[in-house]
């Protein structure tokens, strides 16, 4: 029995050895070469992709195979993970190729190699039950037509508000304005179910209004709002930033100050989207009316009960009529024609049926319809419709479910991320398109810059998003595209990405079970302090904390489990430094420290490779010289720095510098040179300060070698007046020129792509032919003292076919603006008229321009009483268009 025992124990022995061997050699193969399983794993990762799309193409039906498609995603997600940390190891490890055997960074390897071992045995796993339970027809089946075949409507950007075609719309702004006009009433709620257009009715009379108060405030509500959320954005319009943001501030205090800067003024309020409301709601947001009979008070709600306990009149939104319906519905599915044919009136009239004469379903459903005579393309379409319509007691939801799941997947994860803005917040297309590729949504590479602005496009097609641009006060960039989400679709893109686990509340963030989030989005909430900082976040792909003033520290460790962050977003923040963990997140594409207290560039950022976005606050004056080293940056928005180190230039991926006025400098200084923009050939957007020494060489068109610039702004500081040369027609590409005390030739009507053009300190007294340019949309005269009159050219028919904005400003011998023929400035919006003293003459014809809207003076001593309202000017346009604003600053 011993001897049995002795020689059970030594085959133990020898088993527990060869088990500890075949253990080591499993690891050493780790250290040594994983190349084999590399390329497995990336193969696989096609696949799982491939059925993650088709996946997408509906929505899961059974829980257990929606469970199944999560586990999937979680797993491609770290997949990705190591395929990029691979890649960006091979970009800056110390050989060129980091999975190689020659590669000699072993901790690298080891961890890597563990990781690919557990993600190997997972898909295999996942690859078997596809093959064995074809679970891929279970979740895909056959499925119409994708969208990419679809009719889509061309969108006209809007120079005021997002571009939607809408019917029925003006009789409700003239009712709306007519109660506004009544003193008794100053509270008034537009009250209707979702989709049904109230917080489009508002945009249009906030618009149409705005002028006549001193404040104008919009505050866009949500199922839980904040008040103290609220109380801060009425503190932006106000200038009360930094009071109401103070450190223990009550919500008392804040509604005081409010209260106290809004007396005796008149000020509008739009409350939008109110889906519950409390009775001091008014008193906790500092806006008492009392018995100030010029202010008003605007809300949209779907809530009946929130009129009374507001003690609002009520305006109920009323319903598209059948022949509304039918128009709006036309417009999206046949360009406004009629139906081809009879059987296709007849289908589009029975949708129109499911669709409930709600506008923003028909234009969904419409704009989703392929472009078709064939009755039959459209049938498998109208069944769905009536099937979702019929399942569920919510009309609109369904269907725009049902939009969303006929997406593309590309399409669907685009979508999905515009919950991470605040509802009918303005959203910077160039940040979106960031965000986009930084989640990987949008593949890095050749064209990578076409294929954003195709989606953004084709979610405006199919309703799904508005576009339109605005003016922005800042160098260089006064027109910028923006968009934004109905507040219903807004809803929706928020359920979606829950069910995709994202999560949105403190509450979420705090619970145990989350760990396999993707994206985590806690803005606009009053926290003192991160959450989630004992939290193990491995999946996560976003974190934004933006907006949550009263964080001012980040924990130390916070960052050490997220190495598959791509975007970090602290904008409006209190934090004053980044603690070194954020250095170790190789993966990280974006981050956002605007608007933060930030002083110097944190040295962590010197290590995160990957990164293409880097916003800073104003108060970082002074960039680093190891800059250079983040090289993959495209976009940089430093706008405190006047000098950069010269080692920028060898950020050749860099496509925006947006900064301060730059000032660049002489041969051998340490700070960049004109030189040194010759290599950064991708740059579009520049804001310089030409000074005494860099004059010669501006002039000989040392930047004309920057092909692809689209904005550019040049200040000179010299005492003398500087010329452009012709050598910038190069820049084809341009689309925004803004000069200060250059003069510029003939030539820049050559530049056909100008989109706007800024003329400051011009003192010549002819202008260029700038009617002739196609497709400038925004033009400013300002500060030329010795042109007494605009050419008359600028007033001849078909001049300036394009033209939406036009300003003259501090001209001080100027005495006439010239006759407008018929058919020129037919596209003319705005027309602003400051300080030109002088001016006694405004030739005829604005008056007869159908798409203006507001006429600006100020300061036009020799004109102010035909300005004025009764005037001679004002009764000239009024008569022949009553809808025109005309208003001094």
């Amino acid at each position: 029995m011993a001897f049995l025992g002795e020689a059970a124990a030594g085959k133990i022995d020898e088993m527990a050895v060869e088990m500890a061997v075949k253990k080591l050699t499993e690891e050493a193969n780790l250290l040594l070469d994983f190349s084999d399983d590399f390329s497995w794993l990336k193969n696989n990762l096609t696949y799982i992709r491939d059925f993650l799309q088709d996946a997408d193409q509906q929505a899961p039906h059974k829980e257990g195979v929606k469970h199944w498609v999560e586990n999937i995603r979680v797993i491609s997600l770290l997949a990705e993970d190591i395929c990029e940390e691979c890649a960006i190891e091979s970009m800056y490890g110390n050989d060129a190729r980091a999975c190689s055997p020659s590669y000699n960074q072993l901790i690298f390897r080891y961890r890597i190699g563990r990781k690919i071992k557990d993600i190997k045995e997972r898909m295999r796993s996942i690859i078997e039950d596809v093959n064995r339970l074809k679970l891929l027809r279970e979740v895909c089946p056959a499925s119409e037509a994708s969208p990419s075949t679809s009719h889509s409507v061309d969108r006209k950007k809007s120079y005021l508000l997002p571009s939607v075609h809408s019917v029925g719309i003006e009789s409700k702004v003239d009712d709306m304005l007519r109660l506004l006009d009544n003193n008794a009433s100053p509270i008034i709620a537009v009250v209707g179910m979702g989709g049904i257009g109230k917080s489009y009715l508002l945009q249009h009379v906030y618009n149409n209004v705005k002028e006549r108060y001193d404040k104008c405030i919009w505050l866009s509500f949500s199922q839980s709002y904040s008040i103290s959320t609220l109380q801060c954005d009425i503190a932006s319009h106000l200038g009360l930033g930094q009071q109401i943001r103070s450190q223990g501030i009550s919500h008392e205090r804040a509604a005081e100050l409010i209260h106290e800067n809004l007396k005796g003024k008149r000020y509008l309020v739009v409350l939008d989207d109110v889906w519950e409301a409390r009775e001091d709601l008014l008193s906790k947001l500092g806006l008492l009316i009392g018995g100030n009979v010029n202010c008003k008070i605007l809300v949209s709600t779907r809530n009946r009960e929130v009129c009374t306990i507001l003690n609002a009149h009520i305006y109920e939104m009323q319903f598209l009529s059948e022949s509304e319906s039918w128009s709006l519905f036309c417009f999206y599915a046949f360009k406004g024609n009629e139906a081809p044919n009879h059987q296709l009136e007849e289908m589009g009239r029975d949708i129109l049926k499911q669709c409930g004469n709600l506008p923003l379903a028909i234009k969904m459903v419409a704009a989703s319809l392929p472009m078709t005579t064939m009755p039959r393309d459209w049938e498998s379409k109208l069944h769905r419709i009536k099937e979702v319509v019929i399942a569920d007691d919510d009309q609109v939801m369904p269907i725009l479910r049902l939009s969303y799941f006929s997406l593309h997947a590309r399409l669907k994860a685009c979508f999905s991320y515009l919950s991470f803005f605040p509802k009918v917040e303005q959203i910077s297309c160039e940040y979106l398109v960031y965000l986009w590729i930084g989640e990987g949504f949008i593949p890095a590479g050749e064209g990578q810059w076409d294929v954003p602005s195709d989606c953004i496009n084709q979610l405006a097609n199919l309703c799904l998003l508005q576009l339109w641009e605005q003016n922005e006060d800042r160098p260089g960039c006064k027109l910028t595209n923006y968009c934004r989400t109905q507040d219903l679709l807004h809803d929706l893109a928020i359920n979606i990405s829950k069910e995709n686990k994202c999560i949105f509340s403190v509450e979420e963030a705090c619970k145990g079970e989350n760990g396999d989030c993707c994206r985590i989005l806690l803005g606009t909430r009053d926290l003192n302090e991160p959450p989630i900082s004992e939290r193990r976040l491995v999946c996560l792909r976003t974190l934004s904390l933006s907006h949550n003033w009263r964080i001012t520290s980040i924990p130390a460790k916070l960052f050490t489990a997220m190495r598959g962050l791509r975007v970090l977003d602290l904008s409006g923040t209190g934090i004053s430094k980044l603690p070194r963990s954020l250095g170790k997140m190789k993966l990280l594409k974006v981050l956002n420290l605007n608007d933060t207290k930030i002083g110097n560039v944190p040295v962590c950022v010197r290590h995160l490779k990957s990164l293409l976005f880097l916003a800073l606050p104003q108060r970082c004056q002074i960039l680093p010289v190891w800059i250079n080293e983040v090289k993959c940056l495209q976009h940089l928005e430093c706008k405190g720095v006047t000098r950069v180190p010269k080692g920028i230039s060898k950020l050749t991926a860099l496509r925006t510098l947006r900064s301060n006025w730059l000032i660049l400098s002489n041969e051998g200084d340490e700070f960049m040179r004109p030189e040194d923009f010759v290599k950064i050939t991708q740059l579009q957007e520049l804001s310089l300060d030409v000074n005494k020494e860099m004059d010669s060489r501006i002039e000989e068109g040392i930047l004309v070698l920057l092909v692809k610039m689209r904005r550019l702004t040049i200040c000179n500081s010299t005492e003398k007046e500087l010329e452009l040369p012709k050598k910038m027609t190069a820049m084809k590409d341009l689309e925004s020129l803004i000069l200060w005390r250059f003069a510029v030739g003939s030539w820049i009507c050559d530049m056909a792509n100008l989109r706007e053009l800024e003329l400051t300190w011009y003192s010549c007294r002819d202008y260029p032919e700038l009617q002739t340019m196609p497709n400038l949309v925004r033009l400013e005269l300002s500060g030329n003292d010795k042109c007494k009159d605009l050419p008359k050219a600028f007033g001849q028919r078909g001049g300036f076919r394009h033209l939406r904005f036009f300003k003259i400003d501090f001209s001080s011998d100027l005495e006439e603006i010239p006759e407008l023929q018929e058919g020129a400035m037919s596209c003319l919006e705005e027309f602003h008229l400051c300080d030109c003293r002088k001016v006694k003459k405004v030739g005829e014809g604005l008056e007869r321009l159908k798409r203006f809207k507001l006429f600006y003076y100020k300061r036009t001593d020799k004109l102010e009483e035909i300005f004025r309202a009764g005037g001679e000017y004002w009764n000239k346009i009024k008569v022949i268009n009553p809808h025109v604003k005309i208003t001094s600053y």
